[in-house]
């Protein structure tokens, strides 16, 4: 009988820097770490897929790229189909534009060279933020 050990590794876990749980809510503290990162699904890799896309072809880290290259990855609307309104604080809680909605904290944040940075929340709800500008979008 052999005893076979998988470890999944992927791209985003080696050239992202992640915080989990960024904005310290009491909710997501409790859960465990693989579960965050379970929760946040495969948008760390969009994201990490979109960046090393636009630094390969030595373009400048934008907001709009970022975005276009992501709904490029997903293919299935994201930022450009189905953009959502509101802001992103320092902490990265979304709040919503209608001002009804609960703010929603995000699960994790990732960030790519330090300069374009990814909010993953509850529900695939994503945001990009680089130099202060946010867009955000759902990817289920």
């Amino acid at each position: 009988m052999t005893n076979v050990t998988t470890l999944n590794l992927r791209p985003s876990d080696f050239l992202l820097d992640r915080v989990l749980n960024p904005a310290r809510d009491e909710t997501i503290g409790a859960a465990r770490p693989a579960d965050i990162l379970e929760a946040c699904g495969i948008i760390p890799d969009f994201f990490c897929a979109a960046c090393i896309e636009i630094s390969n072809g030595e373009l400048a880290l934008t907001l709009d790229g970022i975005c276009e290259a992501m709904d490029e990855q997903y293919g299935f609307g994201g930022f450009g189909a189905y953009p959502w309104k509101g802001t992103v604080d320092a902490a990265g809680v979304y709040h919503a534009a209608n001002g009804e909605d609960d703010p929603m904290p995000p699960l994790a944040r990732f960030s790519f060279e330090g300069r374009a940075v990814c909010f993953v929340y509850d529900y695939g709800v994503t945001a990009i933020c680089v130099d202060g500008q946010s867009r955000i979008a759902r990817f289920d």
